[in-house]
């Protein structure tokens, strides 16, 4: 098999909660939950209905390993409900070379967090 994305994917455990705003429609606000997070995209599950539309940004709000993130991404693809939860796919607006570095760093951090502590945890 052929990974053909630029970033690997880091799997969020647990019930990571994010914001997620729709500027398009007078800042309007949901809560969603993180599934996995790379250098250029994100995954999500919601019980709401969002479009998927390259035109239509949305900005997802979240904190991880203590860092604060204000990401801006569109939905790209939605899969069927999870126990009445969709699963939706976003592709991230390019981030400055800062801002990538920072983001990877973060998710570096808490994968290696996670991987420690399943190691440790398995006794």
């Amino acid at each position: 098999m052929i990974n053909r994305r630029k970033f690997f994917r880091c799997r969020i455990k647990g019930f990571k909660e994010a914001t997620l705003i729709l500027p398009a429609e007078q800042d309007r606000v949901y809560k969603v939950t993180l599934r996995n997070i790379s250098g250029n995209g994100l995954s999500f599950v919601s019980r709401e209905t969002f479009m998927i539309s390259e035109f239509l940004t949305y900005t997802f709000k979240f904190n991880l390993e203590d860092e604060d993130f204000e990401l801006k991404g569109c939905i790209v693809r939605k899969n069927g409900a999870e126990d009445r939860y969709t699963k939706y796919g976003v592709k991230l607006v390019p981030l400055s070379v800062k801002e990538e570095s920072k983001l990877i760093s973060v998710i570096n951090r808490y994968q290696t967090k996670q991987y420690r502590d399943d190691l440790f945890s398995k006794d």
